[in-house]
């Protein structure tokens, strides 16, 4: 217990009082943030999440900044996976797949984001097709990100907005936003609900973008609407098996659907504890995540910079002292990839090893000033480790 309270400063009454309440608990959830994720050591952390969860019999939900981030991932995009997290190298998996869309699957694993930029910078992606996303700014390292996609030949963007990215895109294919187009959504619960249509607008769904250029490149889909889309989810992926669109709008459906069991995979697990960030009186770097604000396209809304409407850095009092620096002073905050100009914010709640900064304003994102490492076993961006100076801008 002594342990326990030095390393997660809590007291031995709070966390007696937590294992209790934990020991009570019939369907326990632990739910974690991208922080988790992306920080020093986290494919281990997930990996002893992991046996917490096997021991009380709980759920992990990974709190995601966009929506739908988990129905993107129950279809396959990822670099390894197929639909219904089928590894694309295991055979059975891939004959399941192949004989629903009469095609060849490789089992050779695809990149990464952060391999496809690699890729693009020393000149072997020669073409790259985005799709609602913003790589350009919400990347870390952000400058070098978008050096790369400059580099390449054809870049492609499909967006409901003119993105970063899309300002550097030969070809920009304007989509609809999820008020505009029919469909599903599917929350952290992995519960899958409905969206319908509110809003008239010219323009194309997604799909019908993408079936319209596989058509002038040989490749025929015979979809009329969502629904039929969706029924192909429920065909091939064995998480969604049995699901139809009067099951959603009842309300029940979460998968594994019904009786179905998520399948069992075996193999090595891959953890990596990273290197322990010490409290020397360096400074580093955090990325704030702002309720009110998700990317740069929250920006637009009025409504929204009204209640967060600016860029500031966010330092402890004890940092403000000891730099000397009071609310609302002009500072300049350098790292090994790139220094900006901003406003100080002295937040009391803040530990004094961090400075906040948020990635929604254009030219003050964090992600400008951030380097990373990747994580061995998750794959994952670990952007926690950069240090920070910070220095008075004179008048």
């Amino acid at each position: 217990v002594n342990e326990i309270e030095d390393a997660c400063n809590i007291s031995e009454s709070d966390f007696s009082e937590f294992m209790d309440m934990l020991s009570e608990s019939l369907t326990p959830a632990i739910v974690i943030g991208k922080e988790t994720i992306q920080s020093n050591g986290g494919s281990y952390k997930l990996m002893l999440l992991s046996a917490i969860k096997h021991l009380i019999n709980a759920k992990i939900y990974l709190l995601s900044e966009r929506a739908n981030e988990q129905g993107l991932l129950d279809m396959g995009c990822a670099p390894d996976m197929l639909p219904g997290y089928m590894p694309a190298s295991h055979p059975e998996s891939r004959k399941k797949i192949e004989e629903a869309w009469e095609t060849v699957i490789p089992e050779k694993k695809g990149l990464t984001i952060f391999e496809m930029i690699d890729s693009a910078r020393n000149g072997f992606l020669k073409a790259m097709y985005v799709m609602g996303e913003n790589p350009a700014y919400n990347l870390p390292d952000s400058k070098a990100v978008e050096s790369a996609l400059k580099n390449i030949e054809l870049l492609v963007v499909q967006d409901i907005f003119l993105t970063e990215t899309g300002r550097l895109a030969d070809v920009v294919l304007p989509a609809l936003s999820w008020a505009e187009k029919d469909g599903t959504f599917t929350n952290m619960e992995r519960r899958i609900q409905r969206v319908r249509k509110a809003v008239n607008r010219d323009g194309m769904e997604d799909w019908r973008i993408i079936a319209e250029i596989s058509r002038n490149m040989g490749v025929k889909f015979g979809y009329l609407n969502a629904e039929e889309i969706f029924n192909e989810m429920c065909m091939v992926s064995p998480l969604y098996k049995g699901m139809t669109y009067k099951e959603i709008e009842s309300g029940k459906a979460l998968y594994p659907f019904k009786s179905m069991k998520e399948s069992m995979i075996s193999g090595e697990i891959k953890a990596d504890k990273g290197i322990k960030i010490t409290a020397d009186g360096k400074l580093y770097l955090r990325l704030e995540r702002p309720l009110f604000h998700s990317g740069t396209l929250s920006t637009k809304a009025s409504g929204l910079i009204k209640i967060y409407g600016e860029a500031a850095a966010r330092i402890s009092p004890a940092t403000a002292q000891r730099l000397s620096l009071r609310e609302g002073e002009m500072v300049r905050l350098s790292t090994k990839t790139g220094s900006l100009e901003i406003a100080v914010n002295i937040d009391r709640e803040l530990d004094n090893l961090s400075v906040m900064l948020t990635n929604n304003f254009e030219t003050k994102g964090a992600f400008s000033l951030m380097g990373y490492s990747i994580d061995p076993g998750t794959g994952a961006p670990c952007i926690d480790n950069n240090e920070v100076t910070i220095e008075r801008v004179k008048a």
